[in-house]
């Protein structure tokens, strides 16, 4: 048997693709590798910073909305909330393009289902106070299944699970106003989001439970690494970077008994304990220095992205509301929100103008940069005085224009690339992670792919915001 000649140039194609990769370097048409820095590269600040204590206040303030909000007064919060009303679900009813994990459009028979059990017409038909006992995911309909866009086009398919709004940490305070038919899924309001949780991730609270909550100091974890747990229960806790922990000193021990919650038989909230260590945590007084900051950073460091907070893991704006919601900065969830505001400063085209525009007012570790989709927290400059940026990130869009390429994909459709509207074919530059790179990212790759530079147009100092 012999083989045909496009088989034999396609397995030729194969090994010489194979042979760069040996060689570290990238076949033709095909981008180079985008270098990424080590926490090592990094120069922190010298110079105290203070985080001003109305900030530290605003904190406070807006993580215990849902329960300050009267519950009869649940709409003026609700309106202030991203996320679906629960109209939305008609949308998606009607919608036959949403992709399940099978990479096939929802059934209409599943989509009904779906909808029937939320009870849309009875709303609101369960307001009562409550608490996140395990780290969760508020959805935009009331399932776990995903909703992709299709899988083919680059850009689209996994992660991109559209239902998937944002993740909440344990010990977050809602405001739940609806529940599902089977009762396993409530339209919460949260401090940041509003959409469907699981019931069995909350708890309900009472008037005392809440004000013993409210009055206590609360520290923040340095890491997602801290292990909260308590003799009465073999149910634990892994702490999360963001989490918000009520404390107390214990008198006579170099510790603290952090707070959290979990839910009894009646799924109302009970109060555990544990004591740990100061050090694992962030106090009202964590200063903003290389030691405290070098630990935040190599928490979220090389860890997966995770769109919506998907799977426990962070987006770009949660990775970055995380790390300055340790210090008691609050900053909104979607990474649009987090730049919107008279502080935010909007760029030339020009490259060299953006360059030194940051460099001049960027504060490190407290500019976000913009562009769009897409939020950078600029940390510094390299040795050759380009800024860098820590960000979580999916990938940078690239461009082919080999015809023979174009052809096949025609063709032979392969995920993550596509012809967009004006012909050109499109993919991505996978990173799939927390990393640093410096905003000229791109640039030795272009025209494949698209430089950040070009796409940063704005950044804000998020102390001045």
């Amino acid at each position: 048997m012999t083989m045909s000649s496009k088989m034999m140039q396609r397995f030729f194609l194969v090994i010489a693709m194979l042979s760069m990769a040996c060689k570290n370097e990238a076949p033709k048409g095909f981008p180079k590798k985008i270098k990424t820095y080590a926490l090592e590269a990094l120069s922190f600040p010298e110079e105290k910073v203070i985080i001003p204590k109305s900030m530290k206040q605003q904190f406070r303030h807006r993580f215990f909305a849902p329960w300050t909000v009267q519950k009869e007064d649940y709409t003026s919060l609700m309106a202030q909330l991203p996320g679906k009303d629960l109209d939305y679900l008609e949308n998606y009813l009607a919608d036959d393009a949403w992709y399940g994990e099978n990479k096939r459009p929802h059934k209409k028979a599943i989509r009904q289902a779906i909808v029937q059990n939320a009870l849309k017409e009875n709303f609101p038909n369960f307001i009562e106070k409550a608490i996140v006992v395990s780290h969760t995911d508020v959805r935009r309909i009331p399932s776990h299944k995903p909703g992709f866009d299709s899988f083919r086009k680059a850009g689209e398919g996994y992660p991109f699970d559209y239902f998937q709004e944002t993740g909440l940490w344990a010990n977050t305070p809602v405001l739940l106003l609806h529940q599902t038919a089977d009762k396993q899924w409530c339209y919460v309001l949260s401090a940041i989001y509003k959409g469907w949780v699981p019931m069995k991730d909350l708890a309900l609270v009472n008037d005392s439970f809440i004000e013993k909550w409210m009055e206590s100091d609360f520290c923040m974890p340095l890491s997602d690494t801290l292990v909260l747990s308590n003799p009465k229960t073999y149910r634990t806790i892994n702490a999360k970077m963001g989490m918000v922990l009520p404390y107390r000193k214990i008198d006579d021990q170099q510790k603290l008994e952090v707070m959290y919650a979990v839910a009894d038989a009646q799924q109302k909230a009970v109060v555990f304990s544990t004591p740990i260590a100061p050090n694992l945590v962030g106090l009202d007084d964590l200063g903003f220095d290389v030691g405290h900051l070098r630990q935040l950073i190599s928490n979220v460091l090389e860890k997966p992205y995770g769109w919506g907070g998907d799977l426990g893991n962070r987006d770009c704006s949660s990775m970055i509301r995380d790390i300055l919601g340790t210090y008691r900065i609050w900053l909104p969830r979607d990474s649009k929100d987090q730049v919107t505001g008279e502080g935010f400063m909007e760029f030339p085209d020009d490259r060299k103008q953006k360059l030194q525009l940051i460099k001049e007012q960027g504060v490190p570790f407290l500019t976000i940069l913009r562009k769009k989709g897409h939020n950078m927290l600029y940390v510094g400059n390299n040795d050759k005085g380009e800024p860098l940026i820590l960000h979580a990130i999916w990938g940078l869009r690239t461009n082919y224009t080999d015809a023979s390429l174009v052809a096949n994909i025609q063709n032979y459709p392969i995920e993550g690339i596509h012809m967009d509207e004006s012909g050109t074919l499109v993919g991505r530059y996978i990173f799939g992670e927390s990393v640093i790179t410096s905003v000229m990212a791109g640039v030795d790759n272009d025209p494949i792919v698209e430089p950040l530079i070009d796409e940063i147009y704005g950044m804000v100092n998020v102390l001045k915001n």
